[in-house]
């Protein structure tokens, strides 16, 4: 009995001190949510992954992982969904379980966006008798209840700025004990869980339009008791096509990545790690492949083309307004000139204009510029665009002061702008105009939002039904 009891601390020990009790795969910037939960949903694809590894096989009873997984996300991108089941069998000793993930997606801006991931599941850990040679085979220790499951949680964020991202994991938040066995009071057969710490790096070179991505990465893995283990390598993705990559694992292997996307929905993978170790040739090599199908077209780029679909019907767009405004200057220089004859006539037979007309004359315009002021803050107050503040009017801000302005339509000339200004002001519609700096061109706007989701509610519904015309939001 002793000698069992020797050979079960010996395993159970050494599956302790490997530098993760996680599973270790190496196609992990294909499936990121299995050891960072804020990964849930977060590229916009709604996914099935089915992964194999299997280590050292030269081996016999050496680690042997299988992992199949779900991703996805709701329509609005905000939050994400994941889960998985897996089972890791190290010789006599395994553990088979499932993780459910869920995730909040905080966006600021169109490049920098926080992700908060949470993520529970059950674990049974298991110590395979029939496998152990005694040779008493009623040795009590093998009546023993070798089999224990434990409930745990992990806890991940992402941070994104542009194209770079950070972001960290603490699998195994509860560290629970597991206890095999308790009908030896001597020495009871236990397995203690440790917390880990998963840190990720990443930063995505964009190729040719996002056709192509070269992605840098560093990943680190810690627990309390071992040497952090270093991930550093390079992954080259042609989405229509292949990817490929390669990485340096501290102190283990060296690993190399390649994949098909044999689809637009399927991707196949295959990851080989070499082993760098001291006993890396008795060892043998590992093997790791992974199977992926996405449902449908991601939801990120379905956003993106619906963005590009905009931007070019504004272009069209544009493109109407230049014309037109181009019509308007012809006409603008024939009126001129019939205009120019007409003053020269008339200033010959008003050359006896006093001074005193002059003054009257500009007081005139005073008083009608002032008028129209009025009108536009009457029109900004009776405006039929109806329940919001009073300051958020159009008339009642500084234009192209920083906010979110809800925009009806952005020109190159301030003519045309002036036109549709004058024309919503005309349909009881408050309306303003400034020019942007940056790219010199005229905005209209109806009211101006000192945040995004208050921008984008008020654009998105047509301040709830009270405008049919297309918005936009100009952040300034």
């Amino acid at each position: 009995m002793k000698k069992l009891v020797f050979t079960l601390a010996l395993v159970v020990t050494g599956w302790t001190a490997q530098a993760q009790q996680l599973p270790l795969v190496s196609n992990y910037l294909n499936t990121a949510h299995l050891f960072n939960p804020a990964f849930s949903g977060l590229d916009g694809k709604t996914e099935i992954t089915v992964l194999n590894r299997r280590q050292w096989t030269d081996i016999q009873g050496a680690p042997e992982t299988q992992f199949m997984a779900f991703n996805g996300n709701r329509e609005d991108l905000k939050f994400g969904y994941s889960g998985y089941a897996f089972n890791d069998v190290t010789d006599i000793v395994s553990r088979a379980g499932f993780y459910g993930s869920y995730a909040w997606h905080v966006k600021f801006t169109d490049q920098n966006s926080l992700s908060l991931g949470l993520g529970a599941g059950y674990v049974n850990n298991t110590i395979n008798v029939g496998g152990i040679r005694v040779q008493d085979d009623l040795d009590p220790v093998l009546f023993s209840a070798l089999n224990r499951g434990k409930f745990d949680l992990n806890f991940g964020f992402n941070l994104k700025f542009g194209d770079f991202s950070f972001g960290a994991a603490v699998p195994n938040i509860l560290a629970p004990k597991v206890d095999f066995s308790d009908n030896y009071v001597i020495s009871p057969f236990e397995y203690q869980y440790m917390r880990h710490y998963v840190v990720n790096t990443q930063y995505d070179v964009n190729l040719q339009k996002g056709l192509m991505t070269l992605s840098p990465f560093v990943t680190v893995r810690a627990n309390e008791v071992t040497i952090p283990q270093v991930d550093a390598g390079l992954m080259f993705n042609h989405k229509e096509y292949f990817f490929i990559g390669a990485a340096y694992r501290s102190s283990y292997a060296v690993t190399a990545n390649t994949g098909v996307h044999l689809t637009e929905n399927i991707t196949m993978g295959y990851a080989y790690d070499f082993s760098l170790n001291t006993y890396g040739f008795a060892l043998g090599n590992s093997h790791e492949f992974m199977l992926r199908y996405s449902f449908g077209e991601s939801k990120k780029d379905k956003r993106l083309e619906n963005e590009l679909k905009k931007l070019k019907d504004r272009q069209r767009r544009q493109s109407g307004d230049l014309e037109d405004l181009l019509n308007d200057r012809l006409d603008d220089f024939k009126d001129e000139t019939s205009e120019q004859q007409k003053e020269f006539i008339e200033a010959e037979k008003n050359r006896a204009i006093t001074a005193e007309a002059l003054l009257a004359e500009e007081l005139k315009k005073e008083v009608s510029d002032r008028k129209s002021s009025d009108e536009a803050n009457n029109a900004a107050i009776n405006s039929i665009i109806k329940g919001y503040d009073s300051n958020q009017y159009a008339g009642n801000v500084v234009a192209g002061s920083s906010g979110y302005y809800v925009t009806a339509g952005v020109y190159g000339s301030v003519i045309n702008a002036n036109k549709l200004k004058a024309r919503l002001i005309k349909q009881g519609v408050a309306s303003d105009v400034f020019q942007d700096p940056g790219n010199n061109m005229y905005y209209v706007f109806l009211l101006k939002f000192s945040t995004y989701e208050s921008a984008k509610q008020a654009q998105s519904s047509g301040f709830n039904g009270q405008y049919n015309g297309k918005l936009w939001i100009k952040a300034m």
